[in-house]
């Protein structure tokens, strides 16, 4: 997708918006409203539904080969990823 493929509207949201929200929702991170609004665009957006179940498919597939002990440490992770000078 081009980067004026990702102003396109569809539901009343951005192509950009759902991939920068996707993480989450694929986490079950997000409130209500906001899992409503992004699966309405999945719905009607191909392109989008492609590419979120791509990355669904890959962090399954990476959340089933990880170990036990470090599935929980994503959030530890994270911190010390943005504490990186840059």
């Amino acid at each position: 997708m081009n980067d004026q493929g990702l102003d396109t509207m569809v539901a009343g949201v951005r192509c950009r918006d759902v991939l920068a929200d996707l993480s989450e929702y694929l986490d079950g991170a997000l409130d209500a409203p906001r899992v409503a609004q992004l699966q309405g665009h999945l719905a009607e957006c191909s392109n989008c539904a492609r590419f979120g179940g791509h990355i669904a498919r890959t962090l399954t597939a990476l959340r089933r080969a990880m170990p036990a002990e470090t599935r929980d440490q994503g959030p530890a992770i994270l911190a010390r990823i943005a504490a990186l000078p840059r």
